[in-house]
């Protein structure tokens, strides 16, 4: 039977959601939010200005959203934005050296918790979870395949409906 409790979904979220409640903790204290930091980690990874739909897809961050978290960013000096000449309906981001510093200086506490969650695993165990998690990732491409062809609408069983009770009978009205 499928149960929220044992669903892979579930466990998923709620390592993630945990993970980052308590990395916010720590780097909340500089200005940061969770967010902010996986652009600046995508950014710092990549090692050279990305356009915005290129950190959406590293970050998982919807466009409109990290758009204005962007934005945000510019204005608190960690990353510069422009359009860049070839295509001016673009936007390349980068990170500035303050963008780059507080990266280097939050990355071990990532690295650390990651180390304390991975703990009972061992490093072949860990990798191989990493590489199962990035499988998972890609077989959803099906899925998003289904759910806007609308295939995925058919294993939905439509509710049975409800018997209405003779009057008199059952409780009473309200």
């Amino acid at each position: 039977m499928y149960r929220l409790s044992n669903s892979l979904p579930y466990l998923l979220a709620r390592v993630g959601i945990r993970m980052g409640d308590l990395f916010v903790r720590v780097v909340k204290k500089e200005g940061l939010t969770l967010p902010m930091y996986r652009v600046l980690a995508a950014l710092a990874e990549q090692e050279q200005p990305l356009r915005l739909v290129e950190l959406s897809a590293l970050t998982s961050a919807d466009l409109s959203t990290l758009s204005r978290l962007v934005a945000d960013m510019h204005k608190a000096g960690f990353v510069s934005r422009e359009r860049p000449a070839n295509d001016q309906r673009s936007l390349q981001v980068e990170l500035t050296p303050a963008g780059r510093e507080l990266y280097d200086r939050f990355m071990p506490v990532a690295a650390y918790y990651e180390e304390v969650a991975t703990g009972d695993l061992s490093r072949k165990d860990a990798a191989a979870l990493k590489a199962t998690l990035a499988s998972l990732y890609d077989n959803l491409d099906r899925l998003e395949a289904e759910v806007e062809s609308g295939d995925v609408a058919q294993l939905i069983k439509p509710e049975r409906p409800t018997r209405e009770r003779a009057p008199g009978k059952g409780r009473p009205p309200k």
